[in-house]
């Protein structure tokens, strides 16, 4: 797809071109642009804004616990994040606007918060190009982002646990910022024993007692 050298693809052509794709796969990996892509450069620069950080967080926070208390949190994250907008408006003013997208996102009607995360990317990378006239440059961004999103929507192949694959090994605590591997039991403080049945990138699927399965986040 190719879109405005200066602003990019539209909002309405990410969503033509991603309406299949699993909603909380999109978020996830729409977190990951803005993450990857942008946050870097902020956090040099606005030591002490971590407005859209706390943006990004709080959707993740919500993606692994859907309670009103984080959702209420991704939401007042969002309304920060316009604050931090308004006040850097004409200049890195969508680095926050990607994130308070981002946020707004959680528990949204559709996807349309999702789509402007991405459109904020693209347009905030094309505006660094802008300011060093390195317009050859353009594609090396578009790429980029295009990585990222493939990497995350369209992983490698998940492998299934097999009953020899689990092991003795004991159950370890979770945490969203763990990394956990097939097979490996863990203490969930909702849902008590599990166990690590598949691995994708950034999540995985674990069986519960009653051998129901959930799905969690894990870091790469």
């Amino acid at each position: 797809m190719r879109g405005d050298p200066v602003k990019g693809l539209p909002e309405t052509a990410w969503a033509e071109a991603l309406e299949e794709v699993e909603e909380e796969a999109l978020l996830r990996a729409a977190i990951k642009a803005v993450r990857d892509l942008l946050i870097a450069d902020w956090a040099v620069a606005r030591r002490d804004d971590e407005r859209p950080q706390k943006a990004l967080e709080s959707a993740e926070a919500w993606l692994s616990a859907r309670t009103p208390d984080n959702l209420a949190a991704a939401k007042a994250a969002a309304k920060a994040c316009t604050a931090a907008r308004n006040e850097r408006f004409g200049y890195e003013h969508r680095v926050p606007q990607a994130a308070r997208a981002v946020a707004w996102a959680v528990g949204a009607k559709d996807r349309a918060h999702i789509y402007e995360a991405l459109a904020s990317v693209e347009e905030e990378l094309l505006a660094r190009i802008a300011l060093t006239s390195e317009y050859e440059r353009a594609p090396e961004m578009r790429r980029a982002l295009v990585d990222i999103l493939r990497g995350q929507l369209a992983p490698a192949p998940v492998v299934e646990a097999s009953p020899e694959s689990l092991g003795d090994r004991p159950a370890v605590p979770y945490s969203a910022e763990g990394h956990f591997e097939l097979g490996q039991k863990l203490i969930h403080k909702k849902f008590g024993d599990v166990v690590v049945t598949s691995v994708g990138e950034t999540w995985i699927e674990v069986e519960l007692s009653d051998a129901s399965k959930k799905r969690l986040a894990h870091k790469p």
